[in-house]
């Protein structure tokens, strides 16, 4: 019973974190393509605490 309800737990906490993800890079496309100049790699980083290389590498999945 303890395994199975540690299994579930680690079930919704990796939904959790796919969601969070999703956001997180609808958000980083979104700002990047309502104003390129303003939301720069490094501004992008800044502002949700991850890394330009992370930004870079949403920012060419999606192209």
């Amino acid at each position: 019973a303890r395994a199975r309800e540690l299994h579930r737990l680690a079930a919704e906490a990796d939904a959790l974190a796919a969601s969070r993800r999703s956001e997180r890079d609808r958000l980083i496309l979104q700002l990047r393509a309502e104003d390129p100049q303003r939301w720069s790699y490094t501004a992008l980083a800044e502002a949700l605490g991850c890394s330009r290389e992370l930004v870079a590498l949403v920012l060419r999945r999606n192209s």
